[in-house]
């Protein structure tokens, strides 16, 4: 029996259960992992041991001793972005789900913190890594081929590793052909700093193939760091306000994500452009915010979940080495939610 005053002082081991059941260490080990060939008497006493002790396996020194951990990396690239916080949750339930723990690394942007980040998790041993933003730096790249772990890139993407994604040139054709079926023919593309330069590429392809495919008006490409008033159109320097006054302005805008139709909508509010008699305004991703009453955005949907599920059971397929060969896409297809901030052209506009 196991003195209450030391058990107190330290934390109990399996070599304490096991004098306490009056077992051997390898049938406490079996009767924690759940493994057959110990009789049921012994089992109840090394379960009453277990919770008379308060025995807690030691998970990380079981796995260090595997040469593996059961955490995944989850590279994030801001969870003030409402759709990277709501993808972060749903990636924590299905790594539970299939025995993983998520371990999340915030890069907020920057090359240099998502090497710093991710040199950590590896540091940390982790099975396999979920990027749900990705820089672009090769050195990133160089860091985890080094280390030979998994990777899935879910929502964004690269060449060297398994990609879940949405079809994001689909999604800004889709969200650029609304305005036009609703009489837009003065649209513009509006992209902010924090989307990826992967996804910003293909939602602006989308948009254009969109405007020439209907021979709408030329492509206009607005850059803008909300909430400033300035921004780059096509490659100058203007106010924004510019875009939205005046003879030939812009009637709508398809954004390249909720928070820069957010912000727009913002914009908009701040200096008496009503949305939509004014402008119509379409976002990318369907963040919970876009369904408030007071935003009410229309935007092309990404489906969050489906995301995780699936970029979860590509890493862990790979990690249980379930899945080899060459790194695959898995494409997801979206859909447009249509809301108020969206309304057929005013005869007066066009």
């Amino acid at each position: 029996m196991i003195d209450s005053t030391s058990a107190e002082r330290r934390h109990p081991t399996i070599l304490d259960v096991a004098s306490q059941a009056g077992v051997s260490k390898s049938t406490v080990s079996n009767v924690v992992r759940g493994l057959p060939g110990v009789s049921e008497s012994t089992r109840r006493r090394v379960r009453t041991a277990i919770d008379e002790l308060g025995y807690r396996p030691n998970v990380l020194a079981r796995q260090l001793v595997q040469r593996r951990t059961s955490i995944l990396g989850v590279v994030v690239g801001d969870l003030a972005n409402p759709f990277f916080a709501e993808m972060a949750k749903s990636v924590e339930r299905h790594a539970a789900a299939r025995g993983y723990t998520a371990m999340f690394c915030n890069t907020e942007g920057d090359s240099e913190s998502e090497l710093a980040g991710v040199e950590t998790l590896l540091q940390h041993r982790v099975a396999g890594i979920v990027f749900l933003a990705f820089s672009g730096d090769p050195r990133t790249m160089q860091e985890v081929l080094h280390h030979q772990v998994p990777v899935v890139f879910v929502s964004c993407g690269a060449e060297w590793g398994d990609v879940v994604s949405v079809d994001d040139e689909r999604g800004g054709r889709i969200g650029t052909m609304h305005l036009i079926d609703s009489g837009h023919r003065r649209v513009a593309y509006l992209s902010i700093p924090e989307l990826e330069d992967e996804s910003d590429r293909a939602r602006w392809e989308g948009y254009r193939q969109a405007m020439k495919g209907a021979g709408a008006g030329a492509p206009m490409r607005i850059s803008w760091s909300p909430p400033s008033d300035q921004a780059r159109i096509d490659g100058s320097e203007r106010t924004l306000l510019e875009v939205f006054a005046g003879r030939g302005r812009v009637t709508a805008v398809f954004a390249s994500n909720d928070v820069a139709a957010i912000a727009l909508q913002e914009f908009a509010d701040r200096v008496g452009i009503r949305v939509p008699e004014d402008v119509s305004i379409v976002g990318f991703d369907d963040v919970p915010m876009a369904g408030l009453a007071r935003i009410a955005l229309t935007t092309v949907a990404q489906p969050r979940d489906e995301l995780a599920r699936l970029g979860i059971a590509d890493v862990a397929d790979r990690i249980e080495r379930k899945v080899k060969g060459p790194p695959r896409t898995t494409l997801v297809d979206v859909s447009l939610v249509t809301r108020r901030s969206t309304a057929p052209l005013q005869a007066d506009l066009a």
